[in-house]
């Protein structure tokens, strides 16, 4: 694959002009929504016709995205062991692709790749930030909503901007990312929708814009940290939490509880629309375990599933069938 330098990813960006027509493809959580958007606003800038596509792990495909007018795709915050074989159906055309999740999988050569895992953990927002210049506060908030902060590279960037702003950083993450990340929960059902909204967020000030649908997820996220002190389950020394939730908070659950003690394992369980399958999510913020591995032990031998992430934090589904034997799966790696 030819990885490119910061320098030629910037010069793919500016040699976008009026002429093109450019495809945004992006992941569906705060930092992929966070660098879709600087990409959208920096081709609008530079007049060329745009359109953002929201992608979903384990549910969007490709092949389902009308891609044929595009020239050119911006491709961010997905990883190549998701891609890998999307990349095959659009490898014809000129590709960016910026990401920070680690290089397992090979990708086509025809992609240009800009390549941060070397650096650490960047979030892909942080990228498009640096890389765009536009909207700062935006960047930070999709750098926040996937736990930077828990990683140093990332330090000198985020209380940069803090200061910028003139906040501190839990005013930051209670009032503005927190919120970003409850709104788009709330939106779950139409990515479309919240991208169109958010993306007309001009400042930080007016992410209170939003409030009115975080405040409703909010409420339910609060329940469900509350019930975890008396429904968690103990498989060995891993705590295990299930639990079914009307909007999709498990992410938000998972951060606010997992990050009361970063010495303790957590595994996250809600059932996905359909009933039929049980969304999975592992955390680790002490970075002693890797997460990977634990949901790799769990799945094990289990039809119909899937796991994959960073040391720290990880995910999977199963068949919601299997769930007793899942959990056995990690009672026996636990004794392991």
């Amino acid at each position: 694959m030819p990885v490119i330098t910061f320098d030629q990813a910037k010069e793919f960006l500016e040699d976008i002009n009026s002429e093109d027509k450019v495809a945004i493809i992006c992941h569906n959580d705060g930092d992929g929504f966070s660098s879709g958007i600087l990409y959208h606003d920096w081709c609008k800038s530079k007049n060329a016709q745009v359109k953002a596509f929201i992608y979903t792990i384990r549910e969007s495909k490709l092949k389902e995205f009308d891609l044929e007018k595009f020239n050119k795709i911006i491709v961010t915050d997905l990883s190549p062991g998701f891609m890998a074989t999307e990349f095959e159906l659009i490898k014809e055309k000129q590709i960016l692709y910026t990401d920070h999740h680690p290089r397992v999988t090979p990708i086509p050569e025809e992609i240009l790749e800009l390549v941060t895992a070397d650096k650490g953990y960047l979030p892909s927002s942080r990228t498009a930030g640096e890389l765009t210049g536009l909207k700062p506060w935006l960047s930070l908030i999709g750098t926040i909503t996937d736990s930077a902060e828990y990683y140093p590279e990332n330090q000198e960037f985020i209380t940069k901007h803090l200061k910028q702003l003139g906040i501190t950083f839990d005013e930051f993450k209670q009032n503005i990312s927190s919120v970003v990340t409850n709104f788009l929960v709330y939106f779950d059902n139409d990515y479309d929708k919240a991208f169109e909204i958010l993306k007309g967020i001009n400042s930080i000030e007016e992410i209170s814009q939003l409030k009115g649908y975080s405040d409703q997820v909010e409420d339910e996220v609060q329940k469900f940290v509350e019930e975890y002190k008396t429904k968690k389950e103990k498989l060995g020394h891993i705590n295990f939490y299930y639990f079914e939730p009307h909007f999709k908070v498990k992410a938000p659950v998972c951060a606010i509880i997992s990050q009361r003690n970063n010495n303790e394992i957590y595994i996250f369980a809600a059932p996905i629309n359909d009933n039929k399958h049980i969304t999975l999510s592992a955390r680790s913020n002490s970075k002693e375990k890797d997460m990977t591995e634990l949901l790799r032990a769990g799945t094990q031998g289990l039809e119909d599933s899937s796991s994959g992430g960073h040391a720290p934090a990880a995910g999977g589904t199963i068949q919601a069938k299997d769930l007793e034997k899942f959990k056995q799966n990690i009672r026996n790696f636990v004794k392991q």
